[in-house]
């Protein structure tokens, strides 16, 4: 009877010796171990995708920029850009884009949500500030007016500090790092 080990397909042919890999066996640099560097092997695994993920934050920050300057809008509208790159299709299934684009969109729904109140709270000020001007004369006590500016101190600090956090949140989305906003800023109404 033959020997299996030198039929053909079973093993090494006769007078062959194993060499070791370079580096030895169970050595890092050894075969098996860490990311197979040659050729044929492909490319270590790709970064996340930051570009989706910086927009998220960029929109949010640019819609209540430009859209506040032009229009007056923009501190209501900064949740839509968010919001589309969250529900897009291509990016349902990756965790990073998912991660900073519910982030953005708790950040602009609660924006939205405080310039509303702010809103409310700045004409409600002002319109008992004139009523209770209603004599007419520029003798109206001063102490009526703090209501009002105390109400655009706290909306002028507020947007401040948010837009200070889209920006932070902007360079970390395009750094492929993770960012939660504070939660002063961005409500987390929206989980991932």
């Amino acid at each position: 009877m033959s020997d299996p080990s030198r039929s053909p397909g079973y093993g090494p042919p006769g007078g062959w010796q194993q060499q070791p890999p370079p580096g030895g066996y169970g050595q890092p640099g050894a075969a098996g171990y860490g990311y197979p560097t040659g050729p044929g092997y492909g490319a270590p695994p790709p970064r996340p995708s930051t570009s989706p993920a910086m927009w998220a934050h960029l929109g949010a920050l640019l819609t209540i920029t430009t859209g506040s300057i032009f229009c007056g809008l923009g501190g209501f509208l900064d949740w839509i850009v968010p919001l589309s790159i969250r529900s897009n299709a291509r990016h349902k299934h990756d965790p990073y884009v998912r991660h900073h684009a519910t982030q953005a969109l708790n950040f602009g729904v609660a924006q939205a949500v405080v310039a509303t109140l702010g809103v409310l709270l700045y004409f409600g000020s002002a319109i008992t500030f004139a009523a209770a001007d209603g004599s007419g004369s520029s003798d109206a006590p001063p102490g009526l007016a703090v209501p009002l500016v105390t109400i655009m101190v706290i909306m002028a600090a507020y947007a401040v500090s948010g837009l200070v956090c889209a920006i932070i949140g902007t360079v970390k989305a395009n750094k492929g790092e993770p960012w939660s906003y504070p939660r002063l800023i961005a409500w987390p109404l929206s989980k991932g």
